[in-house]
């Protein structure tokens, strides 16, 4: 009987493929899609993207990883939102959390970074405005990109200036250092559209007190005196100082990286990607080269921050994957392995790694781990909201700087129209 019954299973097997009936496939691995910033520092690219195969292999899942720049950071994601095409996991700067959180886009990752501060310790304050909204965290803060103020010692002890402590020392010194003849074009200042021009501005605003909302984050007019001040050291190297290299304007985002490397320049602001450089080659201009804090102003020291974070994207198929794969990432020993690949360009965010002996190896990697503490976030005095986002992400204040010095208008009319476009941003883009 049993022999009988399997003929007539087997014939009916027969009878199904004949009729081209289809066999259920393999199950296909799961996918996650990655979107990371492409640094400065390819040591810390690798190592983030060894850790990201790492744990695909662990938990037999595919990754595919894509990268951007610093300068195309806002445009690839607005354009992957237009398109319906946003990746499951992404890094994001400090203006994108509020931005994109706003657009309902966002899912919450509390759990993720209470699982980071449990094995982490507590975060910095600083990192707090630009990721949690309402009280639950809509992006795991990473790492900071430290911006500081890069000093040729040598060429300061030739002139005879001392390293500067306030703005108003960093124009006094560059101005010495050219009348003494000793450079040409001391600083390296480029107000162009990129991180190096809008993050620095914000700190030089910051710093003399300037803002474009209140406390509570409602806007301000910026057609006052504050401004006024704060754009007039902005304009005036370039064009009553002459200490800034004519063409800096058109630098791209590592211009002033090459100017300094080059030994063109004897001030400039950027994070550590150009000590990585000197570091890592032994560069003979590593001896004289000495990175200080940002300066203070008459509001005091004010940094802007450039804070990366992980974002879990909503609508995305892997979202319980894309939160595993964070975890893993910020697990002790891979984070730990990632900030020492960065050569100090990745600055962390909780007490563990800030505590651990690698950022005493020099008074460099001490500058740069003090430095987020005086960390401000767009929108400062008041909150990251996606209007105070969208105003840096729309080069409002480096064009600001721009029709001064390329297009010769007066400070009060390219105040006037930044306020324009600034109140128009307000008008149409939640601010809260």
């Amino acid at each position: 009987m049993a022999s009988r019954w399997r003929s007539i299973t087997a014939l009916a097997a027969a009878l199904l493929l004949l009729a081209g009936a289809s066999v259920p496939a393999l199950a296909q691995k799961a996918k996650v899609r990655v979107w990371l910033l492409r640094t400065y520092v390819p040591d810390a690219n690798r190592a983030l993207e060894t850790a990201i195969a790492e744990w695909g292999k662990r938990k037999n899942v595919d990754t595919a990883i894509e990268y951007f720049t610093f300068d195309d950071i806002e445009t690839k994601y607005v354009a992957a939102i237009e398109t319906d095409s946003l990746p499951d996991l992404g890094q994001l700067q400090t203006i994108s959390p509020a931005r994109y959180r706003g657009m309902g886009r966002l899912v919450d990752v509390t759990d993720v970074v209470d699982d980071a501060i449990k094995r982490g310790g507590p975060m910095l304050e600083t990192a707090m405005p630009a990721t949690r909204f309402g009280g639950r965290f809509y992006a795991v803060p990473f790492a900071y990109l430290t911006d500081v103020l890069f000093v040729r010692a040598d060429v300061f002890k030739k002139a005879g200036v001392a390293h500067p402590k306030t703005w108003d020392e960093v124009r006094e010194a560059a101005r010495q250092i050219k009348a003494k003849g000793v450079m040409d074009y001391p600083l390296g200042q480029s107000w162009n559209r990129s991180a190096d021009g809008y993050g620095v501005f914000q700190a030089l605003l910051y710093s003399f007190g300037g803002g474009w909302t209140d406390a509570q984050g409602n806007y301000t007019s910026i057609v006052n005196d504050t401004w006024r001040a704060a754009l007039r050291w902005a304009t005036e190297i370039y064009t009553k100082d002459r200490t800034v290299p004519p063409d800096a304007m058109a630098w791209t985002g590592f211009g002033n990286n090459e100017a300094f490397l080059n030994g063109k320049i004897a001030m400039t602001f950027n994070g550590p990607s150009i000590y990585y450089v000197l570091e890592k080659e032994n560069r003979p201009l590593l001896k004289d080269t000495r990175l200080v804090l940002k300066p203070a102003g008459p509001a005091g020291r004010n940094h802007d921050v450039f804070l990366l974070s992980f974002a879990v994207f909503s609508g995305g198929k892997q979202v319980e994957l894309a939160k595993d794969l964070i975890r893993f990432v910020l697990s002790p020993e891979q984070a730990r392995t990632y900030m020492q690949a960065s050569w100090g360009q990745m600055v962390p965010v909780y007490e563990s790694l800030r505590r651990d002996p690698y950022w005493q190896k020099n008074e460099a990697y001490r500058t740069v781990l003090e430095a987020p503490k005086y960390a401000r976030t767009p929108g400062y005095p008041g909150p990251v909201t996606p209007a105070a986002a969208e105003v840096v992400a729309t080069n409002v204040l480096t064009d600001l700087c721009a029709r001064v010095i390329v297009d010769g208008w007066d400070l009060d009319r390219a105040l006037r129209e930044a306020d324009t476009r600034i109140r128009e941003i307000y008008a149409t883009v939640p601010s809260r």
